[in-house]
């Protein structure tokens, strides 16, 4: 029967309106029982990766003692992959240099390439004038790559190959401002990249 044979039959127009509603009714329920099937029809495979044994290796490159080392307080950590300086310090308006803090030795029987990079700095570091760290092949000797400038982000060596079985020295340059008070101090931390395994 149609909607018009209803009309005419009945003759009424809330029929209509009903016949509306119960087909628009019929028509949202038939849409949201769609959805709830498309939702709940997800398909998926689970894949997995392990990696057994991980094994802890000799690090490759590591820090060694240089000849400043004592002076600035250098302690090295058992596998040489950390170095902390507890005596480093200088006077104000004078510039205080540790021409060898630390060595950075390739054990490798290779070329490895390094970066040593600007990590954080914080304290007094309005009152620095400057600190400048540069990678030397010896004490006083040629600087490898650039200097890095401690505050300045983005601040590094650049990629530079340290040959195998050789020691290069890590030179600290620190200079106060005249204002610097003896209770003034800052915290650096700077990052040393080895490229490879």
């Amino acid at each position: 029967m149609t909607l018009r044979k209803i009309r005419r039959k009945k003759g009424g127009e809330n029929l209509e309106k009903q016949f509306r509603k119960r087909l628009l009714r019929v028509f949202l329920l038939f849409l949201s029982g769609s959805l709830i099937v498309t939702a709940g029809a997800t398909i998926y495979n689970l894949l997995y990766m392990q990696a057994s044994p991980i094994p802890a290796e000799t690090a490759k490159v590591q820090f060694v003692t240089a000849a400043d080392s004592s002076a600035a307080g250098a302690s090295i950590g058992t596998n040489g992959t950390y170095v902390s300086f507890g005596s480093m310090a200088g006077w104000p308006n004078a510039t205080r240099v540790y021409e060898a803090a630390v060595g950075i030795r390739n054990l490798d029987s290779a070329p490895r390439t390094i970066e040593l990079k600007f990590d954080s700095w914080s304290g007094n570091t309005a009152n620095i004038d400057y600190i400048t760290v540069i990678v030397r092949d010896s004490a006083g000797g040629t600087q490898q790559g650039s200097a890095v400038n401690v505050g300045t982000q983005g601040s590094t060596t650049g990629p530079i190959d340290i040959p195998a079985g050789v020691t290069w020295v890590v030179e600290w340059n620190i200079k106060w401002k005249a204002g610097a008070l003896s209770s003034d101090s800052v915290t650096v931390t700077l990052q040393l990249v080895v490229t490879g395994e």
